[in-house]
Parts: structure tokens; C-alpha cells; sequence
């Protein structure tokens, strides 16, 4: 029997237009993860064997919430890359994709998750069997008729019942429905994580691949996730008993947020804000009017900290840096977390006590790390010394200095008292008004070694040309007359004392109101740093 000609063509044609229609799917292990402290990226690794010609291809197993603008797709020569789009519309699609086979942490999940459920419905009967035991009791606290002759046997046998039994109900009632709640959160986190795969699969990513002769190609796949809090690094700075050997350890709590699991990837943490706007900006002129309404230009940015010590930097060799690449691949579960810890960097310090008498009592410990430049630095550190804690530090990396203060707490065996020798204040002529004020420092060291000491006060500095400030005496002590600041530097014997005086003079006009000795201070001095 003969078929006709038009028919064979016409399926030859659906079946082809099918085939075009049908994605090739393809599911590229998670191979790398590299977490910023406010971003993931991740980068998969596959092959795709693919016929000659146009082919789409369906991307299976990535991580939901990608950014688009973030995907980068390789293929090896001879594959061309025509388009890059979620699959969000599968309606042409002739064939429908098969569920995806739960992976081992999801499967691991829902087992528990049927665990939980479990013991929550045998929980509920237990506080039901509890509560019916509760009323039934309850229910017979009357004496049944016929027993006036015994009654007080039965009452007593009735009280004792009651009283022990009622308080075993309720303490077992408030141990199970705190069980019960711990149970439900628990079901809650396994609900969530029993779903990921199937949520992570549920998106593909679709391309649009060309290829000029069949064959298999490789495929690397990178994208990135915006994350509020990847990683988070913490630091413990440990001081030995002199405080000339510092050992910084850094580690980092990571967090798996990319709604799939991480199968032995390779993890790498950088401690870095990921900056999206790489726009180089515009000096525009600095110009000045008298009105106040057009500031263009102004004093732009300006640092908070201080620069310290020197600016020359020196070369140095350590063992950790903004990036850190873990040795070991890394498995973790998805919505899971784990402590990486870094190894750690000892490094000598300069021991130095730093007293600020006016601002406290207590004398401070604090050591000069050299070499700290590329360490792992967050903002806080948690401080020990002589192997107990000590309290958290603030640290400020981006200072230019070549040496990192660490405060490693108080010392009780250096003694510092601060008194107002003389407080004296008078008229010049009939326009000023003159204020003398003079402080003496007492230092005592009740160690059994020698030790340097650094002690700052302060005189105020003017803001304004009427009021003018001159320093009197200042028993040889540096004087930052741009900020008011006093340094002393004293290399102390035991057992010893030592006595610091300072005096100053203020000048304004009468008709000022210039509160000195209030805490009502019109001329302000910052804080030490």
C-alpha cells in the first residue's frame, strides 16, 4: 500500500517542529560558592550533548532569586550562545518535565519531618489523656452517700489523691506543651527544607544554544544572589602575660541561603561589601557663595578616624587576607550553617599603658600590633588576655598606620588620680574676663618592673577669634594645640610616683556667656582616640 507523499512530509514536519519545541535538560553540578558579606555567587560545571543545529536547553538545579543581570554562561568552541531567559512558560513545551528525584539532605529532611509529626500526634494524646484525668478527678471531690461513718478515712485518702496528683498533672502537662512547641518550630525549619529541591528545581534556566555540528560541550554557569547576610567573620584577639605575642584567630559563621545544597563545593569568603555602581565619579569646581544655597563641590568626604603614627607603610607577609579560600570542600545542607575557622596569625606587639584621667580611674592596657595590614578585620573583636576575656574592642582597619592598637583591658596595679589645683577667675579691664585653671596628675606604679605609661588630658580650644586660650604650664608634655591635646610618655620604676601639672588661661569678652567649668561648654574639644 502506497502512503501518500503529502502525509510523510507533514509528520516528518511535526516531528521535527516537536524536537525543536523540547528542551534538552541538563543539570550542571555546584561545583564553587563564593560568599561576600552581602552576596552569594555560585558557579556550576557540566557538559551538553547537543545535535547540529538551534537546540534550547533547560538549566535544572540552580538557585532561586538570581539575579539576571548576573548570569554568565560559557560553552566550549564550536557551541554558540544565542539568548539566556528563565523558563517561566512551558506551555509549548510537548513533553512535560519529570519531578526531579529528591537529593539525600532533602530526603534526610522529610524523614524527620515525618518523625516530628509523629511525636506531635502522640504528644496531643498525651495532654488529651492528661486532661481527662485532670476532669475526673476534679469530678469526684464529693464523698459518695453511705460513707458518714468512715468519712474522715475516705476524706483524708480523697485529699492526699488530689493534692499529689493534681500537681503531677500539671507539671507533666507544662513539660509536654513545651515539647510540643519545640516540636512545631522544629517542623516548621524541616517543612522548609524538605521543599527546597523541589523548589530550586522548579525554575529552569533556559537557553538558547547554536551549534554548527553535533557533539558535547562543556558548560560553566556562574550567577549571583542578593543576601543580607552571607557570612558574618568574627575575631578573637589573644595576648599572652606580656603582651608582646598577639594571636588573632578568625573565623566566620556561614550561611547557606541559596535554597539548594552545597555537595563538596569549593567556598570562598571575602570580607567585602559587594558594590553593584562602579560609576568613576565627577570632581565638579568647590564654589563659594554668601547665601548658603549653593554648595556644589563642598569638602566631600571626609574620615572619621584619625591617621596615627606612620604613613609609610612597609611590606609584610601574612597569612590571611580580604579573600580566604577554604583548604577543604565544603558540604552544608540548605538553610543550614557552619563555623569556618581560619588559621590563625601570631604576631609581636608593643605593650604600652594608656591613661586618659579626666575621661576615667582605670589605666588601660593596650599592645601595637605590627603586620596587621590584609588580616580578616570586622568591626568588633572579642579580646583575651592572659587566657581570660577581657571584653570586645572596636577596631578600624583603613586607618594609614603602621601599627594596630588593641586595648586588652584595665590594670589595677597602676594608680592615677586627677585634682583641680586652682580654679581663678577675674575681670581685665572693663570689656574681658580672664579664667585660670590648673589640674595636677598623680601617677604610682605598684608594679614590680619598670613600665612606660601614656597619659593624655586636654585644654579647650577656641572656636571663635574673641575667645582666646593660652597654655601656662604643661610639665613637658606634647601639645596638639590644634585639638587641645596633652601626651606624656613616662618610663616608670617600681614602686615609684610620679606628679604632672598643667594650667591654662581663657579670655572672652564679658558679655559672652562661656561655661569652662559647667558641663554646659560652649567651647568643644573632641574625645580622644
Amino acid at each position: 500500500m502506497k502512503i501518500p507523499l503529502l502525509f510523510l512530509l507533514l509528520t516528518a514536519s511535526l516531528s521535527t517542529a516537536a524536537q525543536t519545541r523540547r528542551a534538552i535538560e541538563t543539570s550542571p553540578a555546584l561545583k564553587a560558592v563564593t560568599l561576600y558579606l552581602n552576596r552569594s555567587e555560585l558557579e556550576h560545571q557540566g557538559s551538553l550533548t547537543l545535535p547540529a543545529g538551534t537546540s534550547r536547553v533547560a538549566v535544572l538545579g540552580v538557585a532561586s532569586g538570581y539575579e539576571n543581570e548576573s548570569i554568565e554562561v560559557r560553552l566550549g568552541e564550536g557551541a554558540e550562545l544565542l539568548s539566556v531567559g528563565a523558563d517561566d512558560d512551558e506551555e509549548d513545551d510537548a513533553t512535560p518535565r519529570p519531578v526531579p528525584a529528591p537529593t539525600p539532605a532533602n530526603r534526610a529532611a522529610a524523614d524527620s519531618l515525618n518523625r516530628t509529626n509523629e511525636e506531635l500526634v502522640q504528644l496531643e494524646a498525651e495532654l488529651k489523656g492528661l486532661e481527662e484525668e485532670k476532669a475526673l478527678l476534679l469530678a469526684n471531690r464529693v464523698l459518695p452517700a453511705g460513707t458518714q461513718a468512715n468519712w474522715s478515712t475516705e476524706l483524708a485518702k480523697g485529699a492526699t489523691l488530689l493534692r499529689t496528683r493534681l500537681v503531677a498533672i500539671q507539671l507533666e502537662n507544662n513539660r509536654l506543651l513545651a515539647r510540643q512547641s519545640r516540636l512545631k518550630s522544629l517542623t516548621t525549619a524541616l517543612e522548609r527544607r524538605a521543599k527546597v529541591a523541589a523548589a530550586g528545581d522548579d525554575k529552569a534556566l533556559l537557553l538558547l544554544v547554536r551549534t554548527a555540528r553535533a557533539g558535547t560541550f562543556p558548560l560553566t554557569l556562574r550567577y549571583a544572589l542578593t543576601s543580607r547576610s552571607a557570612w558574618r567573620p568574627t575575631l578573637e584577639i589573644r595576648a599572652n602575660e606580656t603582651g608582646r605575642e598577639v594571636q588573632f584567630i578568625s573565623s566566620g559563621q556561614v550561611r547557606n541561603r541559596t535554597g539548594i545544597a552545597w555537595p563538596r563545593v569549593k567556598l570562598t569568603l571575602i570580607n567585602q561589601y559587594m558594590e553593584m555602581d562602579v560609576t568613576k565619579p565627577e570632581m565638579e569646581p568647590w564654589t563659594l557663595d554668601t547665601d548658603g544655597d549653593d554648595d556644589h563641590g563642598g569638602e566631600g568626604r571626609i574620615d572619621a578616624f584619625v591617621v596615627k603614627g606612620s604613613s609609610a607603610g612597609r611590606p609584610v607577609d601574612v597569612a590571611q587576607s580580604t579573600r580566604y579560600e577554604v583548604p577543604e570542600p565544603i558540604t552544608l545542607a540548605s538553610y543550614a550553617n557552619r563555623i569556618i575557622t581560619m588559621p590563625a596569625l601570631t604576631l609581636s606587639g608593643r605593650p604600652e599603658y594608656l591613661a586618659l584621667p579626666k575621661m576615667s580611674e582605670k589605666v588601660f592596657l593596650q599592645t601595637k600590633v605590627s603586620g596587621w595590614e590584609g588580616l580578616q578585620l570586622p568591626e568588633r573583636a572579642k579580646v583575651y588576655y592572659r587566657g581570660a576575656y577581657v571584653g570586645d574592642t572596636d577596631l578600624e582597619d583603613r586607618a594609614y598606620n603602621d601599627s594596630l592598637e588593641t586595648s586588652l583591658g584595665y590594670d589595677d596595679r597602676i594608680i592615677i588620680g586627677r585634682t583641680k589645683l586652682e580654679d581663678f577667675s577675674r575681670n581685665v579691664g572693663s570689656q574681658k574676663r580672664r579664667v585660670r585653671l590648673t589640674y595636677e596628675l598623680n601617677v604610682r606604679n605598684l608594679h614590680p618592673e619598670a613600665v612606660r605609661i601614656k597619659i593624655q588630658d586636654q585644654v579647650p580650644v577656641s572656636s571663635e577669634k574673641e575667645i582666646q586660650v593660652k597654655i601656662l604650664e604643661a610639665s613637658g608634655a606634647q601639645v596638639e594645640e590644634r585639638i587641645g591635646r596633652l601626651t606624656w610618655y613616662l618610663n616608670m620604676a617600681p614602686n615609684t610616683s610620679q606628679r604632672l601639672r598643667f594650667s591654662f588661661e581663657v579670655e572672652f569678652p564679658k558679655d559672652k556667656e562661656v561655661n569652662i567649668i559647667n558641663h554646659r561648654v560652649r567651647i568643644k574639644s573632641p574625645k580622644f582616640r
